[in-house]
């Protein structure tokens, strides 16, 4: 069973399968001697049986996705977009606005971010704000680390649309640097698997489709700056 188990596999696999054998596998057949010596060559037989079918079955694991990735934005031709839909009017809406001091949109993106590199925020064909390292929020190990920048939004410019369309773009007069904006995993964005999209300049596609996954755009309804009562995206 040693042999069988341990033939041909990964040394963390090999100490992994070691620690079955020589710690779980002795005591099973110990304790089924208690119930006597057919009990005993029974339990050893199918541990065997088991061990051959671990080596004989091909098992292929699919790698999960990446928890994070970039896409570039290297132009005014190219946009990113995520759609996030609001629950206005319900109660649960009228409960964060009840406590909050406002609201902001985070995006993550690489920095440091200039700017004349121009990553625009906009909402519904109007455009919020230049995202710049001023807007900068939370712990970054380098400044080239990717991180969020916070975006105050005004609770009427969110009220107007339940469908709040976020786009990223950059317009003509902004540096040539290619701007990486982060995705991470879906987790049941409020429009649907496809919320999120990029537009390379020709053609739509959706990391939702592609790889499951998101832009990291995000609308925080805030206590207190930086304190969230709520994230929606």
């Amino acid at each position: 069973m040693v042999v069988v188990s341990l033939a041909g596999v990964p040394a963390a696999t090999a100490v992994a399968r070691l620690f079955f054998l020589v710690v779980l596998v002795p005591g099973l057949i110990a304790g089924a001697g208690l119930l006597g010596r057919r009990a005993q060559i029974g339990v050893a037989a199918a541990l065997l049986v088991l061990a051959v079918m671990q080596r004989a079955i091909d098992r292929p694991v699919a790698q999960p996705p990446s928890s994070q990735w970039t896409s570039e934005l290297r132009g005014p031709d190219q946009v990113i977009r995520h759609t996030i839909i609001l629950p206005l009017g319900t109660r649960e809406w009228q409960s964060w606005w009840r406590r909050a001091s406002g609201a902001a949109v985070y995006v993550c993106a690489r920095g440091p971010l200039r700017a004349e590199d121009g990553l625009q925020l906009w909402l519904n064909g109007t455009r919020l704000a230049t995202i710049a390292q001023e807007q900068a929020i939370g712990p970054r190990p380098q400044p080239t680390s990717v991180g969020f920048y916070r975006l105050p939004v005004e609770r009427g410019d969110l009220e107007r649309n339940a469908r709040a369309v976020f786009e990223l773009r950059r317009p003509p007069d902004a540096t040539v640097r290619p701007v990486e904006v982060c995705g991470t995993f879906s987790y049941r964005p409020t429009a649907g698997l496809e919320a999120s999209a990029f537009f390379d300049g020709r053609f739509w596609s959706s990391p939702g489709t592609e790889r499951r996954g998101r832009f990291i755009v995000e609308l925080r309804i805030e206590k207190d700056p930086g304190r969230p009562l709520a994230a929606l995206y």
